[in-house]
């Protein structure tokens, strides 16, 4: 049996992939440990990159000294909406995605900083050792604006908006995804990917600095301006 068959840290589909994830928050909540839910695919270079990291020694001992962790595979770009809004964020911007939670109420804990691992294989295992290490060291004072942080009603019909038209986009590519992972390299793919990873990137960006902003406001001296919530031009297909 290969390495990667056996690994905890691999992107298997599943047919319950939401079921998974509750059943790993409860595991962490017995344990008494975080949960780490990792959404990537197997054909993406930097959802790969972060599964090797993982299988280290290094990491692995940290993982299982304090995670629950849980690999959910998006395959082609599928809706995985239920899983992510379970944490109060919209949808995956990247893959990967990488949610570190607070099992007991939900809480995303690395809201502001959760769009680095998009870039997850150019990040040096040094980083990942520190960056793992520090959500099991914070005490319960530093957790606690993160379990109370919440979106504004603006905010939140926003996210969902903009989340549901990332959602078509991803519906839309995902046929021909399959197709050029199948050998078939389609028309029209590498457009509609820049199209919708210039869309997907500026609303994580926005999405993370707000998160940011907010979080930081109760320690800050003076007043930042938050980023707009930006209204896009249509895709090219909603034109048709």
């Amino acid at each position: 049996m290969s390495t990667q068959d056996t690994s905890p840290y691999s992107y298997t589909p599943s047919v319950s992939p939401y079921q998974d994830v509750v059943n790993a928050q409860q595991k962490a909540v017995q344990q008494n440990n975080l949960l780490l839910v990792v959404l990537g695919a197997q054909w993406c270079h930097d959802s790969t990159g972060l599964a090797e990291r993982f299988a280290t020694k290094e990491m692995d001992l940290i993982l299982s000294a304090h995670y629950e962790v849980v690999f959910v595979d998006v395959g082609t770009l599928k809706d995985r909406r239920n899983i992510t809004e379970r944490f109060n964020y919209p949808i995956y911007y990247a893959t990967p995605t990488v949610m570190i939670v607070e099992p007991n109420s939900s809480a995303l804990l690395n809201r502001a900083t959760m769009d680095i691992w998009g870039h997850a294989d150019s990040i040096p295992l040094s980083e990942y050792m520190h960056y793992f290490s520090r959500f099991p060291a914070m005490t319960q004072a530093e957790k606690v604006p993160l379990i109370n942080w919440a979106a504004t009603n603006e905010e939140i019909a926003y996210n969902k908006e903009q989340a549901a038209r990332l959602q078509s986009a991803y519906d839309k590519l995902g046929p021909l995804l399959a197709q050029d992972l199948a050998g078939n390299s389609p028309e029209g793919l590498n457009a509609l990917w820049k199209e919708t990873k210039g869309f997907r990137t500026e609303l994580q960006k926005t999405l993370v600095k707000r998160a940011e902003l907010t979080l930081d406001a109760e320690n800050a001296d003076d007043v930042k301006t938050a980023p707009l919530l930006r209204h896009y031009n249509p895709f090219s297909w909603e034109h048709n």
